[in-house]
């Protein structure tokens, strides 16, 4: 085959494919190894929803394995109103301060099976959610990991 052919074989294949050259959109504050370790297993899928200025998204992580799943989600938001976290109304139980992580950041349950940190770092407040549908799974280890990611995504924000 003529190096002429090759060529022209080359540069048709990338003009089928333009949608393979397009970068993929990544969520600004963990990547799927770290959701991965979370989850003890890799990732099934991943998403994020910019916001409309851009600095603002929203980030999920699922898991699958046969029953299995588990979710993270990860919403940061500029707030527009400093003494209203838009994600504070989020805690229908009981609230743990986590005085480390931002400001006013509490952690709480959301359900028998998921938890919940929400806080603000300057006037963008984050909430991170995980949850599992394992029962055998104890609201401790579950709330301890969504505070690491907690944890992780103030720091950025900082």
């Amino acid at each position: 085959m003529g190096a002429g052919i090759i060529i022209v074989l080359v540069w048709a294949a990338l003009m089928c494919v333009p949608s393979a050259c397009r970068a993929a959109d990544v969520c600004p504050w963990l990547n799927n190894a770290t959701a991965s370790g979370i989850f003890g297993g890799r990732v099934s899928s991943a998403t994020v929803e910019r916001g409309q200025t851009g600095d603002d998204a929203k980030c999920s992580f699922v898991r699958h394995e046969g029953a299995l799943a588990m979710e993270l989600r990860i919403e940061v938001e500029t707030m527009r109103d400093l003494s209203k976290n838009p994600y504070g109304e989020r805690c229908h139980s009981a609230t743990a301060p986590l005085p480390a992580i931002g400001n006013k950041a509490v952690a709480c349950s959301d359900g028998p099976l998921a938890e919940l940190v929400v806080g603000r770092v300057r006037d963008r407040a984050f909430a991170v959610r995980l949850s599992t549908n394992e029962r055998g799974t104890a609201a401790g280890v579950l709330r301890e990991e969504a505070r690491k990611i907690a944890e992780q995504v103030a720091g950025i924000l900082f």
